[in-house]
């Protein structure tokens, strides 16, 4: 007699066995780069982001004596990195994944063979570096456009200073990243929300000499501001003497954005989300 043949089995992808599809991930990150690099949003965020560049030419058309100082205080130190840089987070980071629940996409990114905690740090990597290489584009514009003439504009302001100020708003960037992608899960709202949080703690609470201001993402950019690139403004009211490190500022924002991500990834791998249908239920 003859053995039984065993019940055939579903054949299991490779990558299922031993570990994450890598070619699933990297195409996950493609198509969240090109999510990234169309519609209204990033036409928005290219005319905000020139704005500086737009207001320094202005300046200095209309005074040539116009204050190298000022404007890079104003530009450079202020308007980017205080209002320019952490809306961009807000507005990518926050559409993350509720662009995809509003589109009806994403059930299909939910029943690919990938892990959601997998898909969740994919798509937030590729959203950080969507605003990061914004920042720096444009962040390179505006010290030329300030600089231009000075004697110190090669050597000093660019490359140098311009690269510096570049990875430094990377660094803050992969903290508003992690929290306003954390933020969209919990708040409905959660532009208002953001925009709310962008006003009172980085703008407000971040002037204000007191212990709360450490709890900022502006406070360590701003200290790292001071200790790489030299420059302190009476404005900030930081005591370098008593500020943190550059390595501890460093190890602040990482670890923020770390466990914001982690966080984030958990509750995103637990959640059932209800994907809206043509016919609205």
């Amino acid at each position: 007699m003859q053995p039984e043949s065993a019940a055939p089995t579903a054949a299991v992808p490779a990558p299922l066995r031993g570990g994450i599809d890598l070619r699933a991930l990297a195409a996950l990150f493609g198509l969240t780069l090109r999510q990234h690099a169309r519609g209204r949003r990033l036409l928005i965020l290219i005319v905000l982001f020139a704005l500086p560049s737009a207001v320094a030419i202005l300046a200095r058309a209309t005074d040539e004596q116009a204050s190298t100082a000022k404007l890079s205080f104003g530009l450079l130190f202020t308007l980017i990195p205080h209002a320019l840089v952490p809306l961009a987070a807000l507005l990518y980071a926050s559409g993350m994944i509720q662009d995809e629940v509003e589109e009806q996409t994403l059930t299909y990114l939910l029943i690919r063979p990938l892990p959601r905690w997998a898909i969740y740090l994919v798509k937030l990597v590729a959203t950080w570096l969507v605003t990061a290489a914004l920042a720096a584009v444009f962040t390179f514009v505006t010290y030329v456009v300030v600089f231009w003439g000075q004697d110190d504009f090669w050597g000093k302001a660019m490359p140098d200073q311009a690269a510096r100020m570049a990875g430094l708003l990377a660094l803050a960037l992969t903290a508003y990243c992690s929290i306003f992608s954390l933020l969209s899960l919990f708040a409905r709202r959660s532009l208002v929300v953001g925009v709310a949080y962008i006003i009172v703690f980085e703008g407000v609470l971040a002037n204000i000499d007191f212990v709360v201001r450490r709890f900022t993402v502006m406070y360590y950019f701003r200290v790292l501001c001071a200790r790489w690139l030299g420059v302190e403004f009476r404005e900030w009211s930081i005591d370098l003497a008593k500020a943190p490190e550059a390595g501890e500022c460093v190890w602040t924002l990482l670890v923020t954005a770390v466990i914001a991500a982690a966080l984030a990834a958990t509750v995103f791998a637990a959640r059932e989300f209800r994907v809206k249908t043509p016919e609205g239920s």
